[in-house]
């Protein structure tokens, strides 16, 4: 499945449905890597480790 997307210059670019689901997918196994690591990670190292997330 396509998705058509026309930028401000009035190009198209056409991307597939398939690559957004690998980028989500990948995104969301770091996250878990992360969460794991921050978990396993002795308690003076969890507090320097976690990072503020921006909204």
């Amino acid at each position: 499945m396509k998705i058509v997307h026309k930028t401000k210059s009035g190009e198209r670019r056409e991307t597939l449905l398939k690559e957004y689901f690998i980028t989500a997918s990948l995104i969301a196994l770091l996250k878990r890597v992360g969460e794991e690591a921050a978990r396993t990670a002795p308690a003076s190292q969890r507090e320097r480790a976690l990072a503020r997330v921006r909204h």
